[in-house]
């Protein structure tokens, strides 16, 4: 197989027919099907279903979409470090994962640079522009059969025990506050800071939860995602601290992460 028919086949299900996939894909549609079937030649099982709905997946290609949309993750994340040191080729970064409470407060004092954290961040110590937006999604282990291509209600998702960060952290607060405009309590039994120990959680069973989709591990197979309806997006914002005249090579920095970050919108 070759990514070709990965991004058909991602074209075809997001799309939700073969003639809108190839609109998006610039081609024809016999070419999109084409790729879809060579694929479905290769994997022995078939992908997509044409219904009443438009044309669908499979339960087969569920799994193959879902690591489809991994690959072009990660593919993603390979231009934009290409992108980068193309930008500045002569810089080393150290990067610092954190929560953005703590990032922000970093930065503040000046240990950091700068930094990209979730809104909203009221410190008057840091200056603070918004990058984008991104949605919220579920977590949930891969045998858990909350299946389908509709979103679910925050109510039916939160009648399963709740693994997410401690209150007080933005994403965290961010969820409550959709749950308020739902009228919807939330049982949270775990309270866990590690986006990847969270993963670990919900594919142990522990429960389900709710991260921006790009926090969304690429390589855990024991959780998926699932839409979750009326669930406000995540804003992103780049800080840096008020006051301080970047480096040029922390100015190159922030500069690949705007552009980068906004180019993947």
């Amino acid at each position: 197989m070759d990514i070709r028919q990965l991004e058909a086949l991602l074209a075809v299900a997001e799309e939700g027919s073969f003639t809108a996939a190839a609109d998006r894909m610039h081609t024809v549609q016999s070419n999109v099907s084409g790729h879809v079937h060579q694929l479905e030649a290769e994997l022995g099982v078939q992908l997509l279903v044409r219904s009443r709905r438009g044309t669908v997946p499979t339960e087969f290609g569920v799994r193959v979409i879902d690591r489809a949309r991994a690959i072009r993750s990660e593919l993603e994340a390979l231009r934009k470090v290409v992108e980068m040191r193309r930008v500045a080729p002569g810089l080393s970064l150290r990067l610092t994962e954190g929560a953005s409470e703590r990032l922000a407060v970093d930065v503040a004092e000046r240990l950091l640079a700068s930094a990209v954290v979730t809104e909203p961040v009221a410190d008057p110590r840091l200056v603070v522009e918004h990058l984008r937006d991104e949605d919220l999604v579920g977590l949930v282990p891969t045998a858990l059969p909350l299946r389908g291509r509709q979103p679910v209600l925050l109510a039916t998702f939160a009648a399963h025990p709740l693994i997410l960060p401690p209150q007080g952290n933005p994403l965290r607060d961010e969820v409550d506050d959709a749950a308020r405009a739902e009228h919807t309590e939330l049982r949270v039994p775990i309270e866990v800071e590690g986006i990847r120990l969270i993963a670990d959680l919900v594919a142990s069973g522990a429960g389900v939860s709710i991260l921006p989709e790009t926090a969304v591990p690429n390589d855990h197979p024991g959780v998926r995602t699932v839409r979750i309806a009326r669930m406000p997006p995540r804003r992103l914002a780049l800080i840096t601290a008020r006051g301080v005249q970047l480096s040029l090579a922390d100015q190159a920095v922030h500069d690949a992460v705007r552009m980068l970050v906004r180019s993947s919108v």
